[in-house]
């Protein structure tokens, strides 16, 4: 009888073997099979053919003959995807001793035991660690008709992996250092290996200085130029860079202003030939794209995503956004639950929709209506509702009810569709059309064939002409005024309010409102009327929308929630304001982000510190808040000759009262420590011995003892005269 399969019972490991390993240098060994370069491995020609069309995927209840067969084509399958096998796991039956179980698994499986390192004197080479946990294994058993069966499989990995088709083979200019046995590429274009660094183990996408010591001295001249630049560099084990962040102080300082919603856009995941470039960025009052921070993000890991977002709250002042929108990602969305504890987290529609056609690529193929109806249902569902009906028609229309992909996105509906995100501040108008521009931007000037260095050069030019973009447009609402289309004092206030961006989508809403019919259903102190487009003008399915007024504080409401997705007065709101005679849009319905003067403000905010925070940490807290006032306080005071003499003066004295205040702090501080020190003098002298108070009967005793002890004496005296 073969012995159970139980993990602790009868396991024996076969020293987890590097099953790539044909080299004298296993750092070698694993760096290469893990790039996919093939190793002189015996792979049975019947099973694959490296490079072809014929090589079969594993899955559960494959059949092999022996198990050395099973391992065969598990490192052959292994070297056609790109990643490096071990074996892990073998059992014996307890019957005759023989295998009966063997696990084969992917080299970066499990992580290394930490061990103790003792310090001998000897120089030691600093190895880098290869194992992250990735679960990926296949395990064979032996059955009783002889067969080895797969009975257990796990396909995905938890890091890159690369083809060999895709992977170079390394010329004369591919070192292996002498310190770290890492496979280092001296490639003038910096990023022709970065996708080998991705999926690979322990490659260096910067080589060693050149393209690295150029993006390090553009960061510091940035510094050096303006000290409100940010950057911050994570390096690995071998002090080999990995992850790169930096924001320059007009990213930084319109966060400020902006920073409600952040869009973490990772476009370079849509194609494999893009760097990996991200980006925070947000919406600004002339709905443009507005950068927070960049990042050349080599690491994808749940530990790198926690830095990167980490890092970048610092460049931020400690600010929280009030939403993040980014793609769907696990290691991403581990790290968001750790860091953004109190943001909400929804995922990008466009990239959702985008997804959608590479999972659902044959079922658009098979039915060629079903990309239109998916479009239409997610765009066009207005309540939650409407939604859930016409996703439950989508599915039940094209027989999709098992379609895993589908059955993902609708679990997760609530972080992604429109329908439950109305009731959240969400001003992302037009955001497939700003994605889309920037996916083109970054694919013409951005690939993987673009060096560091001419990235860089690119990079500015296009944040140049962004800034120079915004520029125009704050010249444009400034010194233009814009057309009117009706005499009311509603849509002359808010051309003078908004800017001319988000003055067109008002003026669209209250021209619009021109057009529906009011009917009053519920009377009170909070009123109810049911807008709906005038008969003569709609189609026979509009729908009504409900409007909430209470006339005492003039507060209103409406069930399509557009002020409250975008901060702009819906035409259902206006209709009605209309009807009871609102001539001016109260102060809170307008959101100061859409006006001229969204990005002035005289007062500066006092930085918050989070409790528990060490005292360093407050000090890099307050150091970082101070350093954005600067540069508010420079942008209001370089706007003339004599505004900058008053910003001087001003600035002078305010350091001098600073250093004043740090002067008397000190002083105090000194006077502390010397009290301190008096005080410990002082319990350190020896206390003098005090006599015992003496009471009157004690005198009085001590008295009689005194004439007893003369009367004796006396009476010694008599009686020695006597004698004589």
């Amino acid at each position: 009888m073969e012995g159970s399969l139980c993990e602790d019972d009868g396991l024996a490991r076969d020293g987890n073997m590097d099953l790539n390993d044909s080299t004298t240098d296993p750092d070698m060994a694993l760096a290469l099979g893990a790039l996919g370069v093939e190793l002189n491995a015996t792979i049975p020609s019947q099973l694959l053919h490296l490079g072809g069309s014929d090589m079969a995927e594993p899955s559960i209840g494959m059949e092999f003959d022996s198990d050395e067969a099973a391992k065969e084509y598990y490192i052959a399958y292994a070297n056609h995807v790109g990643f490096g096998v071990r074996m892990n796991k073998s059992r014996r039956s307890r019957k005759d001793d023989t295998v009966i179980m063997r696990r084969f698994v992917c080299t970066r499986e499990g992580f290394h035991s930490k061990r103790v390192i003792y310090d001998d004197g000897k120089k030691k080479r600093k190895r880098g660690t290869t194992r992250e946990g990735c679960m990926a294994m296949i395990e064979v058993i032996r059955k009783d008709h002889g067969k080895w069966v797969v009975t257990k499989l796990v396909t995905e990995h938890t890091h890159m992996v690369a083809l060999p088709s895709k992977v170079q083979q390394c010329n004369d200019r591919a070192i292996t250092s002498e310190n770290t046995g890492l496979l280092l590429c001296e490639s003038s274009s910096g990023f022709d290996n970065l996708k080998n660094f991705n999926r690979g183990i322990r490659v260096n996408p910067f080589g060693e200085g050149g393209e690295a010591q150029g993006l390090l001295e553009y960061l510091k001249k940035m510094q050096a130029e303006n000290p409100a630049f940010f950057y911050a560099i994570q390096v690995d084990n071998n002090n080999c860079m990995t992850n790169v962040f930096w924001a320059d102080a007009k990213a930084r300082m319109a966060y400020q202003h902006f920073g409600d919603a952040v869009t973490f856009d990772t476009t370079y995941k849509k194609t494999k030939y893009m760097m990996p470039f991200a980006m925070f960025r947000g919406v600004n009052h002339h709905l443009q794209s507005v950068p927070f921070g960049c990042c050349l993000l080599m690491d994808e890991t749940k530990g790198s995503y926690i830095w990167l977002f980490e890092t970048w709250l610092t460049a931020m002042g400690g600010r929280h956004p009030d939403l993040l929108v980014t793609d769907r990602d696990k290691a991403m969305e581990g790290a968001i639950m750790r860091v953004f504890r109190n943001t909400r987290h929804r995922f990008c529609k466009w990239h959702i929709l985008s997804r959608c056609k590479q999972k659902l690529a044959d079922v658009y193929l098979k039915h060629v209506t079903l990309k239109s109806d998916l479009k239409e249902c997610v765009n066009g569902s207005e309540t939650i509702e409407d939604f859930d009906t016409r996703w439950e028609y989508l599915v039940g229309k094209y027989n999709l009810w098992d379609n895993p992909w589908l059955q993902s996105l609708y679990k997760i509906r609530e972080q992604w569709a429109p329908a439950y995100q109305k009731n959240t501040f969400f001003p992302e108008l037009c955001s497939s059309l700003r994605s889309e521009n920037l996916n083109k931007f970054f694919k013409k000037n951005f690939n993987m064939k673009t060096s560091l260095l001419v990235f860089i050069a690119r990079f500015d030019q296009a944040m140049a002409y962004q800034y120079e973009k915004e520029a125009q447009a704050d010249f444009v609402t400034a010194y233009t005024r814009p057309i009117l289309r009706t005499p009311s004092p509603i849509e002359k206030q808010a051309a003078g309010i908004y800017t001319k961006a988000v003055f067109d989508i008002f003026q669209k809403e209250f021209v619009e409102s021109l057009g529906y019919f009011v009917d009053k259903i519920e009377d009170g102190l909070t009123s109810k009327y049911s807008v709906v487009k005038d008969e003569g003008n709609i189609a026979a399915n509009c729908q009504s929308c409900i409007v909430s007024f209470t006339a005492s504080d003039r507060n209103a409401s409406c069930t399509c929630c557009k002020f409250e997705y975008f901060g702009i007065l819906c035409r259902h709101v206006l209709t009605v304001f209309l009807i009871v005679g609102v001539r001016t849009i109260p102060e809170k319905y307008i959101m100061k982000r859409w006006t001229r003067n969204a990005t002035s403000s005289i007062g500066l905010d006092e930085k918050v510190i989070e409790s528990g925070l060490s005292f360093p940490e407050c000090l890099v807290g307050w150091y970082n808040d101070l350093c954005l006032d600067a540069v508010k306080y420079g942008m209001e005071g370089a706007t003339s000759s004599d505004i900058y003499k008053v910003a001087k003066v001003a600035l002078q004295k305010a350091l001098t009262e600073v250093v004043a205040a740090k002067s008397m702090q000190r002083k105090g501080q000194q006077n502390m420590q010397r009290f301190a020190r008096l005080q410990k003098m002082q319990y350190k002298m020896p206390l003098p011995k005090l006599q015992p108070k003496k009471t009157p009967a004690r005198v009085a005793q001590q008295d009689d003892v005194a004439r007893n002890k003369r009367s004796v004496k006396d009476d010694s005296l008599d009686n020695g005269n006597s004698l004589n």
